[in-house]
C-alpha cells in the first residue's frame, strides 16, 4: 500500500480540516519506518498533532526521536526563520539580535510569504542533510501541510518569491533551490486526504486541478480516510432487503441498536434491532460508494480508501492504521482498497 510514496524521499501531505490529515501523515511515516527507513514527520503549525499522536514533546528544530528510525520535529515560524537567517550571518547571536530589533521585526512581518519560505527552506536543509558515509540522512520525509485551502499557496511561495527576485541574490538562490524541489517528480510527493463525503471530495477534485495549474505537477495520491465498509457480501444483499422489509412490518418503531434507558431493554426487539443496525451501515456505506465513484472516476491520480477506526486514542488508531499501511493487518481487520485513476 506504500508504492505511490516508496520511492519519493519528501511528502507533502495536505487536505481539509478535520478529515484526519495528521493521523494518517503519523500511521505512514510508522508504516515506513516499520519497513526499516529512517522518517522524519514535519508539522508546519505553531500547534503539534504528533505531540498528542506521538506521545512526544517537541525540543526546537531539533528533530527528537519517537522510535526506531522515526523522528519529529515541529516547526515554528520563528525558529525557521533564525536557521534561515543564520545561513546569512555569521553566528546565531547575531541573528536572533537581527530578529529581536524592533524596526526589522516590523519589517520582516510585513514582508509577503517570509513564514512560508523560511519553513520550506527548512525543510530543504532537512532533506538534504547526509550521514558519515555521504548518503541521505532520512529516507522520507514526511511534510504535514496547512489545510487544502491555502496548502498550494504555501508550496508556490519559494516559486513566486524566485520570480519576483529575478533569480538574483542569495535569497533568490535559496528560494530557487526549494522550488525546484517541490517541483521534482521524481523525488518530491503531493498527497490529499479526504473523507467520503461529498465537500471534502469534491475540494480534492479542485485541488488536483489547482496543484495541476498552479504548481505544473500532478498530485501523487488521494487518500480517502474513515470509509465505512458494508457488512453484507453482494451476493446476500437481496436476502437481507427482504429480512429488513419483514423486521419493520412487524416491528414499525425500532429503528437500531439502541433502546430508550426509560424504557428498558426489551430483548423481544434485539434481532429487530441487529437488522435495523445493519441496515444503517449499508446505507452508510452506500453513501460512501457514491462519493468515492466520484473521486475515483474525476481524479487523474491513485485513490487509497482506510475503513473508519473505533479506538478512542489518536495513538492507537495511528498503530493500527500504521499496520495496515504496512500489510501487517491482523486476521478480520478491515482491507485498504487502492486503485489507479
Amino acid at each position: 500500500m506504500l508504492d505511490e510514496i516508496a520511492d519519493r524521499r519528501l511528502v507533502f501531505i495536505t487536505g481539509k480540516g478535520g478529515v484526519g490529515k495528521s493521523t494518517v501523515t503519523a500511521a505512514l511515516a510508522r508504516a515506513l519506518a516499520r519497513d526499516g527507513r529512517r522518517v522524519l514527520v514535519l508539522e508546519t503549525d505553531t500547534f503539534s498533532a504528533m505531540e498528542d499522536l506521538f506521545d512526544y514533546e517537541s525540543t526546537g528544530l531539533e528533530p527528537v526521536m519517537i522510535s526506531e528510525g522515526l523522528y519529529a520535529s515541529n516547526l515554528t515560524s520563528e525558529e525557521c526563520f533564525v536557521a534561515t537567517l543564520r545561513r546569512f550571518v555569521p553566528s546565531e547571536r547575531i541573528a536572533r539580535a537581527v530578529i529581536n530589533n524592533r524596526i526589522a521585526r516590523v519589517f520582516f512581518k510585513a514582508a509577503p510569504s517570509v513564514d512560508e519560505v523560511t519553513i520550506l527552506d527548512q525543510v530543504r536543509e532537512f532533506f538534504e542533510k547526509t550521514d558519515d558515509a555521504d548518503q541521505p540522512y532520512y529516507d522520507h520525509i514526511l511534510v504535514d501541510l496547512p489545510a487544502s485551502g491555502h496548502a498550494v499557496t504555501f508550496l508556490n511561495v519559494p516559486a513566486t518569491m524566485h520570480g519576483m527576485m529575478r533569480g538574483i541574490g542569495p535569497i533568490a538562490n535559496m528560494s530557487g533551490q526549494v522550488a525546484d524541489l517541490i517541483a521534482d517528480e521524481s523525488t518530491t510527493a503531493l498527497i490529499a486526504v479526504c473523507l467520503p463525503e461529498e465537500m471534502p471530495v469534491n475540494e480534492t477534485i479542485e485541488l488536483a486541478d489547482d496543484v495541476v495549474e498552479t504548481l505544473g505537477r500532478p498530485m501523487d495520491l488521494a487518500i480517502a480516510n474513515m470509509v465505512h465498509r458494508t457488512p453484507l457480501d453482494d451476493d446476500i444483499r437481496p436476502v437481507f432487503e427482504e429480512l429488513h422489509r419483514r423486521v419493520r412490518d412487524e416491528y414499525p418503531n425500532v429503528e437500531g441498536l439502541f433502546f430508550d434507558d426509560e424504557d428498558g431493554r426489551d430483548d423481544d426487539t434485539a434481532i429487530a434491532r441487529l437488522v435495523e443496525g445493519n441496515a444503517l451501515a449499508v446505507g452508510w456505506a452506500r453513501r460512501d460508494r457514491e462519493y468515492l465513484d466520484k473521486l475515483h472516476a474525476e481524479l487523474d491520480a491513485p485513490v487509497l480508501e482506510l475503513p473508519i477506526f473505533y479506538e478512542s486514542a489518536g495513538s492507537d488508531i495511528v498503530e493500527r492504521m500504521a499496520r495496515m499501511l504496512a500489510g501487517e493487518t491482523p486476521e478480520g481487520a478491515f482491507e485498504a482498497r487502492a486503485s489507479s485513476a
